[in-house]
C-alpha cells in the first residue's frame, strides 16, 4: 500500500506544478498588453476606439439581410460618419492638449535654470488645466522669491566674510608684521655689535628666524585678503597673483587686457578666490610648466579662464573628493554664476567661472 500511494502521487505533483506554471505564464501577458495599450497617446486611443466602432458597424451591416444597393449606401454613410468622427476627435484632442505643450516648454526652461519663465494661458485652455498652470506659476513665483532672498543672504555673507578677512589681513600686515620687522632690526643690530663669536652666531640665527616668521605673516596676510584687490581691483590682483606664483617656481601669466575695471566687489572677490584656488591646486597637484589666467568682460558678464598644462585629473573623482572644487562651485553659484571644469589625465586642467556684472538678485 505505501508503494502504491507513492506511485499514485508521483505524477500528480509535476503535473500540478506544470499547470500552475502555465497559468502564471499565460496570465502574465495580459498586464503587459494592457500596459502597452495604456501607454498609447490619447489621440491614438481615440483613433483605435473609433476604428473599432466603425469595424463593428460595418460588420453589422455586412451580415444584415438587405439588398446590395442598400448595403452599399449604408457602408458609405457609415465610413463617412466614422471618418468624420475620427477627424473631429483628433482635432479636439490636439486643441485640448495644447496647454500641456506650454507647460512642457516652461518645465524645460526652468530645468535649464530660468526661474523667470511662466506658463502662458492659451485661448483654448481647459479650466482644469488653467488651474494647474496657475498653481505651477505660483510655485515658480515662490521659488524665484526664495532664491532671490537666499542670494541676498549669500551676498551679505560673502561681503561680511571678505570684510573680516580684510581686517585680519590688515592687522597681520600692519601690526604683527611690523613688530616682527622691528624685532629683526633689533636682532641685526645686536648681532652686529656683539663681540663674542658664539653670541653673535646665536643672534644671527634668531634674526634669520624672525625674518622668516615675518615673511610667513606677510604671505598669510596676502592669502587672507590681498590689499591690491580692494585698492586697485580684480585685474591688478590677478597680475599680482601671477607674479607671486611665478616667484614660487610655477610660471604664471595673467591676461586682463579685455577686462573692464568696473567689476563689483562681490564679483571680484568670488573670481579672485576661484583663481587663487585653481592656481594653488595646479601648483600643488598637477606639476604644470605654465599656468594662464584670462579675465574678460563682455555682454554684462565677467569671465575668468584658468588653464594649466599639468598632469590633469579625473573630473568625477575630483568632484567627489575635493572640497576645494566644491567651494569654488558653490561660491560662484551664490552670485548666480556658472562654473565649468574640464580636465583629463595627462591633458591639463581648465577652470571657467562666469558671473553677471549687473544682476538684480545679487545687488
Amino acid at each position: 500500500m505505501p508503494a502504491a500511494r507513492e506511485i499514485h502521487d508521483a505524477p500528480v505533483t509535476p503535473q500540478s506544478g506544470r499547470g500552475e506554471g502555465t497559468r502564471v505564464h499565460m496570465g502574465s501577458h495580459a498586464p503587459r498588453l494592457l500596459d502597452r495599450v495604456f501607454r498609447v497617446p490619447l489621440s491614438g486611443k481615440l483613433l483605435g476606439a473609433n476604428l473599432l466602432v466603425g469595424l463593428i458597424a460595418m460588420a453589422s451591416l455586412f451580415f444584415a439581410r438587405t439588398s446590395s444597393e442598400t448595403l452599399t449606401q449604408s457602408l458609405v454613410v457609415s465610413v463617412s460618419a466614422v471618418a468624420f468622427s475620427i477627424a473631429a476627435n483628433i482635432a479636439l484632442v490636439t486643441v485640448a492638449l495644447r496647454p500641456l505643450r506650454e507647460l512642457e516648454r516652461t518645465a524645460h526652461r526652468v530645468w535649464a535654470g530660468d526661474l523667470t519663465v511662466r506658463a502662458r494661458p492659451t485661448g483654448t485652455e481647459d479650466p482644469d488645466l488653467g488651474r494647474v498652470r496657475s498653481a505651477i506659476n505660483l510655485l515658480l513665483d515662490g521659488m524665484h522669491h526664495d532664491r532671490a532672498r537666499m542670494r541676498r543672504l549669500a551676498l551679505h555673507a560673502i561681503t561680511v566674510g571678505d570684510r573680516e578677512r580684510a581686517r585680519v589681513g590688515r592687522e597681520l600686515h600692519e601690526s604683527s608684521a611690523q613688530w616682527l620687522a622691528g624685532l629683526t632690526l633689533e636682532l641685526s643690530a645686536m648681532a652686529r655689535d656683539a663681540t663674542d663669536p658664539e653670541a653673535k652666531a646665536q643672534l644671527t640665527r634668531m634674526q634669520e628666524t624672525a625674518q622668516h616668521v615675518m615673511e610667513q605673516v606677510r604671505t598669510l596676510s596676502e592669502t587672507l585678503h590681498p590689499r591690491v584687490l580692494d585698492d586697485l581691483g580684480l585685474a591688478p590682483a590677478l597680475q599680482h597673483l601671477a607674479r607671486k606664483t611665478s616667484e614660487r617656481g610655477v610660471k604664471t601669466t595673467a591676461d586682463t587686457a579685455g577686462a573692464d575695471a568696473r567689476i563689483p566687489k562681490h564679483v571680484a572677490s568670488v573670481l579672485y578666490d576661484v583663481a587663487r584656488e585653481a592656481v594653488a591646486n595646479a601648483a600643488l597637484h598637477a606639476s604644470p610648466a605654465q599656468v594662464e589666467l584670462h579675465l574678460t568682460t563682455e555682454r554684462g558678464k565677467a569671465r575668468l579662464d584658468v588653464r594649466d598644462d599639468g598632469l590633469g585629473m579625473d573630473v568625477g573623482e575630483a568632484e567627489r573628493g575635493g572640497f576645494g572644487l566644491f567651494s569654488m562651485r558653490e561660491r560662484v553659484a551664490l552670485v548666480n554664476g556658472t562654473f565649468e571644469l574640464e580636465s583629463r589625465p595627462g591633458n591639463g586642467t581648465r577652470v571657467v567661472a562666469t558671473v553677471a556684472l549687473d544682476d538684480e538678485d545679487g545687488r
